[in-house]
């Protein structure tokens, strides 16, 4: 006897809801009291994996607090939540509670974990408050991206792809493999073992790199403004940027691409563990520029200051000629030529080049 086709539909239904994606486990919050006017709401949900590979982060713009990423080998991704109220009643923490949401889904092979809250929020514009902590382990290599403009980010990999933006915050990420975006207003970053493509733009706060791999034809670019810029352990080509704010970058191996460090005001130390045959170029204004490199450097020197401006050299053995050196200028050659360090400090500003 065949099935009619409403019963058949309804089978094919029933079937295909066993592999969607849903929720493992959700453990409703509890309001606690934790003193000096704070109550504290926790819970912890779980996903299963199936056929994810990436992670979206989503918060709020009326609502700040950390969140905390941990790459780990699992079987289903967990989200720790704590949410912490200001406020004068434990009935006034139980209704903000209501206010934030945290909601887990997936589509296709990403799974969104997103805060929500509602605009005009009753905590905003009083002397109330209220942040919300995630702490999320989840499988290693997938992609992450998270959004959040007042929230601070601690996520440590191994990540495939991370992609991060925020505003008023603070980001440290560890441990890239294939590529990396953040975008911050005055936000403070920290990168540690980032390998791939990378491009990092933020503003008044400081952005400091520790072991860091460019590939191909794409320098890593560390765009600041108004903020100091630390790079250590370099590999590949680099964009350096900045203004009114010290710049610093040690043991870089240079490599690819033309490397490029600007300042405007900006005072810069570099020292450089290997140039070989490519290119760096560094500009500033009304601020020295300091470089140390290998005694054995093989590269051509193209050094200029402007009206005022000195540059020395030391412990390098450079072959000059008369017609192309001046008060303000001095181009020569070291070894064989091989690279070039091409540098220009308008105003009167100060370059040095020390060997090492």
């Amino acid at each position: 006897m065949t099935a009619s086709p409403t019963i058949q539909r309804l089978a094919l239904t029933a079937a295909l809801l066993l592999f969607v994606p849903r929720m493992l486990s959700a453990q409703e919050a509890k309001i606690q009291k934790l003193g000096g006017g704070r109550y504290l709401s926790e819970s912890v949900s779980q996903f299963p994996i199936g056929r994810l590979s990436a992670l979206r982060i989503e918060g709020p713009s009326n609502l700040g607090g950390h969140i905390v990423v941990t790459a780990d080998v699992v079987d289903s991704v967990r989200v720790d939540v704590a949410k912490i109220f200001k406020v004068s009643s434990e009935d006034t923490a139980s209704a903000y509670d209501r206010e934030v949401v945290v909601k887990l889904e997936a589509s296709g092979s990403t799974l969104r974990l997103e805060v929500r809250t509602r605009r005009g929020a009753p905590w905003e514009g009083t002397q109330n408050s209220a942040t919300a902590d995630l702490t999320v382990t989840m499988p290693p290599d997938w992609d992450l991206e998270a959004n959040g403009r007042f929230f601070e980010f601690d996520l440590t990999g191994p990540f495939r792809g991370a992609s991060i933006k925020a505003e008023f915050g603070r980001i440290k990420l560890e441990n890239v493999t294939d590529r990396v975006a953040i975008e911050g207003e005055h936000t403070a970053v920290e990168l540690a073992n980032v390998r791939g493509e990378i491009a990092v733009k933020t503003s008044y706060a400081d952005l400091i790199i520790h072991g860091v791999g460019s590939t191909g034809s794409h320098p890593a670019l560390f765009q600041n403004q108004f903020g100091a810029i630390s790079v250590d352990n370099l590999t590949g080509a680099m964009v350096v940027e900045t203004k009114y704010a010290p710049i610093t970058i040690s043991e870089v191996a240079l490599s690819g691409p033309e490397s490029v460090v600007r300042g405007s005001n900006s005072p810069v130390q570099l020292d450089v563990r290997q140039l070989g045959s490519t290119q760096l170029q560094v500009r500033n204004s009304n601020a020295p520029v300091a470089i140390r490199v290998p005694r054995s450097l093989s590269a051509r020197l193209d050094l200029s200051v402007g009206v005022g401006g000195t540059i020395q050299t030391r412990l390098l053995d450079i072959q000059t000629h008369p017609d192309l050196m001046g008060a303000g200028r001095l181009e020569g050659i070291c070894g064989s030529g091989n690279g070039l360090i091409d540098v220009d400090v308008g105003g009167p500003g100060k370059v040095e080049i020390e060997g090492k």
